[in-house]
């Protein structure tokens, strides 16, 4: 059974730790420089299970959207639902501050790379759709995709006579 919570600041050598698990996403750069960096200043959750973390997701606002910085979940914990979760709790966020779409951006299906066809697969169930694609000259990335979903408020509807 895992809960979720917002990321606490004692949270980040964890976060740190479940990036290092998961070399096929994230890169020396990503683990030693640029998660740490952004967590200082995005929002976010972490998924614990029996009280360690097992899963991250960080976001930030632009463009008015709620965008996902990063995302992970353990190898010994994925396909239970976590990274679900994770992207739920931060649509919540996002509603919650006014905000009527979720985005990230990853590799193109051009680059056929199996960790990032799960990682496509996964957005796509979960409701994302394409709404750019670029071609750029990072060998790391030579073709992304910009993706995002619409998690618009959900209205009540009031059925009481006035």
């Amino acid at each position: 059974m895992t809960e979720t919570r917002p990321i606490q600041d004692s949270d980040h050598a964890a976060i740190v730790a479940v990036a290092e698990a998961l070399p096929e996403w994230f890169d020396e750069d990503a683990r030693g420089r640029a998660i740490p960096t952004d967590l200082r200043h995005q929002h976010g959750f972490v998924a614990l299970s029996d009280g360690r973390i097992v899963g991250f997701i960080s976001a930030f606002f632009a463009e008015g959207r709620i965008n996902i910085g990063w995302l992970g979940v353990r190898p010994d914990h994925r396909r239970n639902g976590i990274g679900a979760e994770l992207l739920g709790c931060a649509e919540e966020f996002g509603r919650h501050h006014g905000v009527t779409e979720i985005a990230t951006y990853t590799l193109g299906s051009s680059v056929e790379y199996e960790p990032y066809e799960a990682t496509r697969q996964f957005y796509f169930s979960q409701g994302f759709t394409i709404y750019q694609t670029n071609k750029t000259d990072n060998p790391g990335c030579p073709e992304e995709i910009k993706i995002k979903k619409d998690i618009a408020q959900r209205h009540k509807v009031d059925h009481t006579d006035p």
